[in-house]
């Protein structure tokens, strides 16, 4: 059927689909370098503990801010634009954050930094979210976001797995080179599949009416309690891509390489439940009691990792639940948003929900950082945070029993 002014045309999907992927790969990759190292940077650069919970919330603030400019920006820019300026962006930030030190002008090149990664990183998401629905039937949707969602682990997976050797053997800068390579070899090996992709302006709200309906979405009972519980959920997240090395360093003395491995075995089982889960939603539906399940599983890998006298068998366990609960949540529950929706506020609703994970992301570090201070315990504070996942799981849980099969 050929293409009407309504209906764009579709595109080559697998190059936007492996393009798409790797600049996720790529993004991830470096952003969780430093979170991989954040001990040896801090004791190497002579910074506070409390600097490893500002990059986050920094870099999720600034990746906020890029999501909500995206808009604006697709008016007069191309998905192949955005995209690629983004890698670039990317590559120069990381450089400037290289730079970091005490003094104020390390200090604020490192900010400066961390806020043009968070920025690019805000504009990747929704870019390619567009584009790739262009390229893929409705249908299709779920597993191709999915697929490119798990770029996100497998890039935390990847630099967990490559950032202490490379910090060992050169200190923490030897890591740059190989962020710098990884984000050249994506430009150019992406250009193929963006190339197609024009501007795409014509077929995108405006974006006072966007904001306008993400509140009406919100103003909703089903869609709210779900964006709330993607905004607790995303805390865990944050709790365990920030704090899951260093507080395995601090609390159980373990190596940083030690460490970073428990990482990388949370990423990839992260990464494998985004697909399992998505695809036993669809099979067997009841996607509420999913959640309710991933918010008390939560609870249970946290136990396991923050208890006392750690064992190899049960830190891997708890890493692995752990990556399974706090990284595989979010597929389904964007899924679950759109048909809680209101017919034709789909979009708004997932928004909203998105809204609140960046949120979630953002203050958990700080919340961390408070509760530390309150505390004085790393153990109660990381507890804390995990006990609101398994609230907001008990809370679903009641709600899904009293929902019938669907």
């Amino acid at each position: 059927m050929p293409a009407t002014a309504s209906t764009p045309p579709r595109q080559s999907g697998l190059g936007t689909l492996f393009a798409t992927s790797l600049i996720q790969i790529a993004a991830s990759f470096t952003i969780a370098g430093p979170l991989a190292i954040s001990v040896v940077i801090v004791h190497a650069q002579g910074l506070p503990e409390s600097w490893i919970g500002y990059y986050t919330s920094l870099m999720y603030a600034a990746a906020i801010a890029g999501s909500v400019s995206t808009a604006r920006l697709m008016a007069g820019l191309s998905v192949r634009a955005l995209q690629l300026g983004s890698v670039l962006a990317t590559a120069l930030g990381y450089a400037l954050f290289s730079n970091v030190a005490p003094d104020a002008l390390g200090a604020s090149l490192a900010c400066l930094g961390i806020a043009l990664m968070g920025f690019a990183y805000g504009v990747i998401v929704p870019s390619s979210s567009f584009v790739l629905a262009q390229s893929y039937s409705a249908r299709m949707q779920p597993l191709v976001v999915s697929l490119r969602q798990t770029g996100v682990p497998v890039g935390t997976a990847m630099v967990a797995l490559i950032a202490p050797y490379a910090a060992q053997h050169g200190g923490w800068h030897a890591l740059t080179l190989p962020v710098l390579a990884l984000l050249g070899i994506t430009f150019l090996l992406s250009l193929p599949g963006l190339k197609t992709h024009g501007s795409i302006s014509a077929h995108l709200p405006p974006r006072q009416n966007l904001l306008a309906a993400m509140r009406g979405a919100f103003s909703q009972r089903a869609t709210r309690q779900l964006a709330i519980v993607a905004g607790v959920y995303a805390m865990n997240q944050a709790a365990l891509t920030t704090y899951l090395v260093p507080g395995l360093v601090w609390l159980h003395g373990l190596s940083v390489g030690k460490s970073a491995g428990y990482l990388a075995i949370a990423t990839m089982a992260g990464a494998a439940a985004r697909i399992v889960f998505g695809l036993t939603t669809a099979r067997f539906g009841r996607a509420n009691l999913h959640l309710a399940l991933i918010g008390l599983m939560t609870g249970a890998a946290w136990l396991l990792l923050l208890w006392p006298l750690p064992s190899a068998l049960r830190l891997t366990a708890g890493s692995a639940l752990l990556g399974m609960t706090a990284m595989g949540w979010n597929g389904i529950l964007l899924a679950e948003l759109g048909l809680a929706a209101p017919a034709g506020r789909t979009a708004e609703a997932v928004a909203t929900g998105t809204s609140f994970a960046y949120l979630g992301v953002l203050v958990a570090p700080l919340v961390f950082v408070q509760l530390d201070h309150l505390l004085g315990s790393k153990t109660a504070a990381l507890a804390s945070i995990a006990a609101l996942a398994v609230i907001a799981g008990a809370i679903l849980l009641g709600g899904s029993a009293r929902r019938p099969a669907c």
